[in-house]
């Protein structure tokens, strides 16, 4: 008994220590090769055939990700010669280098994926494809296995071969447990693996439309599972990439997948009119006005890409989509959902109609609901003003625009602030304008401003008799365009207001170097010498300005004889 015992115990390291691959282990592995859009090759690698671990039936391919930067197009050639392409990339790490994608189609057989880590010591093999389906394996020994962040890193005491890169690290079990990764060092006596677990991690998510890993991919990426996440990662999609080709794939992977839903027509729709492509647009949204329960969605988004492309002016019209129709298919979406959103959407329709009274009492109507805002006071503001309305009522509008905004003041309240002040400037409420003015300037920060907003600045402050805050102002002109004539005629102005006439006349006299034809510089010479005493020297000024057209200057002398 203790003979048939030890005979087993021996068979079982012998076993362990000599493991021997699935002879159909070689058929799972893949030659890799990829191009960039020019037809360019990137480069080749070896990959392996797993099972996908997201999407039950399909087979995926790991294969390190280096060769994939750019590529457009991912050949895989399998152990009898055939080829395919790479279908969807379903993951991918810069970090890590592998990537993981689906093929278009084929029987090659994926290989086991372990649960379980190698620990030191443990006996594991690699496959090197050798060509025809055929693998040379080669048995080495784990040496060391640390882990970061919930993945293993193995090192073998083997010499490093860029050959070996992309091949799968295999247990006793004939079961994956690592890829062998690119050594940095070609001269090291190491070769590194990272463990198969990386495998869960590498997935596409909403917010994988911003990861620059996957996004320097140009192959399309595979959706997220759910369906939320899959509409939002197309929409950040748009936001942030410009491989359009790789959109439009997706879009149709969504409209494949949920063809009852209105996203995926609606954007594509929107995709297609913005290039120009109305035929295909026009077929988008009445397919999704046929297939899907949301009409008023789609109402409304046919309202928004025909007033988009209306607003460019090289738009030859399509058919009948204009404005009248872009607010034709607004009303009809709000008799299905009356909702304030497609108010606003009419709102705007109305506006660039030049139906102003109409869209004034469109946004009146939007802002007694929950959705007033800003932005809705505003073009309600707007909308009365181009009606003729009164002004009063069109500043009281914008100060209510201004006011819901929490304080303090966030940069996203700095365009209304800006345009509150300069319509109170317009429309003759100088007070009003400076204290806005002012508190753009606090939230924005003096040294982004222009010497144009001081000039309007000081302008409002000026005629509201704030003299101090007006000097201020046009001082800051002058230092940001010294050589403006105007900005130095306004400072001899305001200082000869104030009786500050000596520090007039020199400020005059600058300006006149710049433009010595212009009488106001002399007059404003001639008064402030007058208020000095100095009369001779200032009829001599007021006289040269009566001579270069001012009529105020004769006055000015008469009452100095």
């Amino acid at each position: 008994m203790r003979k048939i015992l030890l005979l087993l115990i021996v068979s079982v390291i012998v076993s362990v220590a000599n493991a021997q691959p699935d002879k159909k282990a070689p058929l799972s592995l893949v030659k890799i090769a990829t191009t960039k859009a020019d037809g360019t090759k990137i480069g080749e690698t070896t990959g392996f055939a797993i099972p996908s671990p997201a999407n039950q039936g399909e087979i995926e391919i790991v294969s390190p990700y280096t060769i994939f930067k750019q590529a457009v197009k991912a050949t895989v050639s399998d152990a009898k010669g055939k080829t395919t392409v790479a279908h969807r990339i379903t993951g991918a790490s810069d970090l890590y280098d592998v990537v993981r994608f689906t093929i278009d189609k084929g029987a090659i057989p994926p290989l086991p994926v372990a649960v379980d880590k190698l620990a030191v010591g443990s006996k594991a093999y690699i496959l090197l494809p050798t060509g025809k389906g055929k693998a040379q394996t080669i048995n080495v020994t784990i040496g060391e296995a640390p882990e970061t962040g919930g993945l293993t890193y193995y090192t073998i005491f083997r010499p490093s071969d860029d050959a070996l890169t992309g091949c799968p690290l295999f247990n006793a079990k004939g079961e994956v447990v690592g890829v062998i990764q690119r050594s940095a060092d070609s001269q090291s006596d190491k070769t590194y693996a990272i463990g198969i677990e990386f495998n869960e991690a590498l997935t596409v998510n909403t917010m994988s439309a911003a990861d620059p890993a996957l996004q320097s991919i140009l192959i399309p990426k595979h959706l997220p599972a759910a369906q939320e996440q899959a509409s939002s990662y197309l929409y950040l999609l748009t936001k942030n990439t410009e491989d359009t080709l790789s959109y439009l794939a997706n879009l149709g992977d969504f409209i494949e997948k949920y063809p009852e839903d209105f996203f995926g027509y609606t954007e594509r729709a929107q995709y297609y009119a913005a290039t120009k492509q109305y035929a295909n647009a026009e077929a988008d949204i009445n397919k999704a006005l046929e297939m899907c329960s949301e009409k008023a969605d789609v109402h409304s988004a046919m309202s928004n890409i025909i007033y988009n492309i209306n607003q460019s002016k090289a738009y030859n019209q399509y058919k009948d989509w204009d404005l009248n129709r872009a607010l034709s298919e607004i009303e009809q979406a709000y008799i299905l959902n009356p909702t304030p959103l497609f108010l606003m959407q009419k709102g705007k329709c109305l506006y660039a109609l030049k139906r102003y009274s109409e869209a004034y009492d469109t946004y009146a109507e939007i802002n007694t609901t929950r959705f007033r805002s800003s932005e809705n006071l505003f073009c309600q503001s707007r909308a009365l003003e181009m009606a003729g309305g009164d002004s009063t009522k069109v500043i009281a509008l914008l100060d209510s625009a201004v006011m819901r905004f929490k304080r303090p003041l966030r940069p996203d309240a700095a365009p209304y602030l800006l345009y509150y002040a300069n319509e109170c400037n317009r429309y003759g409420f100088y007070k009003e304008a400076s204290l806005g003015y002012q508190e753009y300037e606090s939230l924005v920060g003096t040294k982004s401003l222009s010497d144009v907003f001081f000039y309007n600045k000081e302008q409002a402050e000026l005629k509201a008799r704030l003299y101090p805050q007006a000097l201020n102002d046009i001082e800051k002109a002058i230092s940001l365009k010294p050589q403006e004539y105007v900005y130095q005629i306004e400072k001899a102005l305001i200082e000869t207001r104030t009786g500050h006439f000596e520090e007039a006349i020199f400020t005059a006299t600058q300006a006149q170097k710049l433009d010595p034809t212009d009488p106001d510089s002399y007059k404003l010479i001639g008064i402030s010498l007058g208020e000095l005493g100095r009369k001779a020297e200032a009829r001599q000024n007021l006289q040269r300005a009566y001579e270069l057209g001012d009529e105020q200057a004769l006055e000015w002398l008469n009452s100095m004889k």
